[in-house]
């Protein structure tokens, strides 16, 4: 074994160091996301934050406090599942298919260069087909039955995209309504902001379809 890998040129060398990890975090991530894992992140490396820091996947002006029913019966049937492209999780397929195709690249002969773009191509692909799954699942899941928001109220859960404090803007959280792990929009009020990975308590329900939460303090 030794000795094979010093029979590699530091170039091929890189690529193994970026494909042999990130296959090993997307199995995991993988896993956990079909198991559900009771309403925890399914993304592994939530710690991390969201590459700009900002909600990346749409841009929405709503009247928060009109809003407000705190509790008050509602549904989310109008809601459709977004395609998410820039996420933890599509970063991570990026960078698999990126370390092995230029892996194999490398291994047919192609230059330096040739290799490079071979390599981010095939990543980009890995990013759309990822992307598809988990829209698709989420169809799937939400045509299963009409979700009712207010079945959140009280649950906890984790969050995915940054939400700022102070309702500045609209996050996302992961977390487990109806027997079933969904991403769902999210704000908090308090003063704090709630980094990716934050445990977080549904308080309250804005708008028909954003819940208000606030950190869970140990």
């Amino acid at each position: 074994m030794t000795e094979w890998w010093e029979t590699l040129t530091s170039f091929e060398k890189l690529f193994w160091y970026i494909a042999v990890p990130f296959s090993v975090i997307l199995f995991i991530q993988l896993i956990l996301t079909f198991a559900g894992m009771g309403g925890s992140d399914a993304d592994v490396g939530g710690g991390d934050t969201d590459i700009s820091g900002l909600d990346l996947d749409e841009d929405i002006d709503l009247d928060m406090d009109a809003g407000d029913t705190d509790g008050a019966d509602s549904d989310m049937s109008d809601v459709t599942p977004a395609f998410h492209f820039f996420t933890i999780r599509n970063f991570i397929a990026f960078f698999t298919m990126f370390g092995w195709a230029g892996i194999a690249a490398i291994k047919n002969g192609f230059s330096v260069s040739g290799t490079i773009a071979i390599a981010f191509g095939a990543g980009l692909v890995a990013m759309l087909i990822v992307s598809a799954l988990f829209y698709f699942l989420s169809k799937m899941q939400d045509s299963g039955g009409t979700l009712n928001i207010r079945n959140a109220l009280g649950k906890t859960g984790e969050v995915y995209i940054p939400i700022l404090g102070e309702s500045k803007n609209i996050g996302k959280i992961r977390i487990t309504v109806q027997g079933t792990l969904r991403e769902m929009q999210a704000i908090t009020k308090g003063e704090d902001d709630l980094p990716t990975g934050t445990v977080v308590k549904v308080t309250g329900v804005m708008n028909d379809n954003i819940l208000k939460v606030e950190k869970v303090t140990k």
